[in-house]
């Protein structure tokens, strides 16, 4: 039995905005992401994200990941233009991905490397928010596929509902994905109570949230009780630490979760050290003249900054059991 794919992450990572040039007029914004716009995104700019975004991958531990999931990404396009990039050109890489409602038209994707994932035995896009037909979001991507030797594993990756509106005015949205995902999850733990599970995602809520902790029952290793799931970010967020910054406070809305089968090693899979991490590279962040930090972003309003994303990925590794 190997476990050679350990020393590879997964992670998942809000990449900011990866946009093609071309204008699609069926999405509102997307013009924001042309030469013609204010942004003056071209093709020289979009390489450089590419090239950026392979950088941070690389810089997570050192070695290309076993999978990642991505938000905010155009299309299925700039996720093979990415595998092409670099280093992860090097990798068998495929891609599951489908179109959201979005009204902006940023999806969710998850790349994963079929040298060790084996299979998908099942893929689907999870709608949520249910109760207003209206309004168009980003879904939930799942994948069911095997891992390894013979391991079962589920993936969930999520960009849950912004609070551009306001925290209070858009909660009741964040608190219907989670109600929706805990579902899902629920339906899976009815049949296989020591599922492998991993949810992942920028869930636009942190940790101690109404609908991360109580909704989606995500809690901390050491106070999870019996079908609840294990936030792994719930002590870097009571610490301070944070993946992206809001009035320069940093939050860990980007979290992993996962099921106690996975992390008590159950069903033929353990995470490497029990826990998930911050990529809190110093090449990912900005410091201010103040000394105060943020992701470097690609962009800060209309003016290129020419970095990352201002978002930092998380990570954790898996290893057979």
């Amino acid at each position: 039995m190997s476990d050679s794919f350990h020393k590879h992450p997964i992670i998942f990572y809000n990449v900011e905005n990866l946009f093609d040039i071309l204008d699609d007029v069926s999405l509102q914004g997307n013009e924001e992401f042309t030469p013609e716009s204010n942004k003056l995104w071209n093709e020289e700019r979009y390489q450089s994200k590419l090239n950026r975004l392979v950088e941070a991958l690389l810089l997570v531990n050192g070695s290309t990941p076993l999978a990642f999931g991505m938000a905010e990404i155009e299309n299925r396009k700039v996720v093979e233009d990415l595998i092409k990039t670099g280093a992860l050109a090097q990798r068998n890489y495929q891609i599951l991905h489908f179109n959201s409602e979005d009204r902006r038209g940023m999806d969710c994707a998850f790349v994963y490397d079929a040298g060790f994932i084996f299979s998908e035995l099942e893929t689907r896009l999870i709608i949520k928010v249910e109760d207003e037909p209206y309004f168009r979001t980003r879904d939930i991507l799942y994948m069911k596929a095997r891992l390894g030797s013979q391991s079962i594993i589920h993936f969930f990756v999520n960009h849950w509902p912004s609070r551009r509106e306001g925290i209070s005015e858009s909660e009741s949205r964040r608190k219907a994905a989670a109600a929706t995902l805990r579902r899902e999850i629920d339906e899976i733990l009815n049949v296989e109570k020591n599922a492998n599970i991993l949810v992942m995602g920028d869930f636009n809520d942190t940790p101690d949230n109404f609908s991360i902790r109580t909704i989606l029952r995500a809690k901390g290793q050491h106070e999870q009780t019996k079908g609840d799931l294990i936030n792994l970010l719930v002590e870097e967020h009571k610490s301070g630490q944070g993946t992206t910054v809001h009035q320069r406070e940093w939050d860990v809305f980007d979290q992993l979760i996962v099921s106690q089968g996975l992390l008590q090693g159950q069903s033929g899979l353990e995470i490497h050290e029990h826990n998930a991490f911050i990529a809190r590279n110093q090449k990912l962040v900005f410091t201010f003249p103040d000394g105060g930090q943020k992701p470097s972003a690609t962009y800060g309003g209309d003016t290129y900054h020419g970095g990352y994303s201002d978002h930092l990925p998380v990570f954790l590794n898996l290893k057979e059991k």
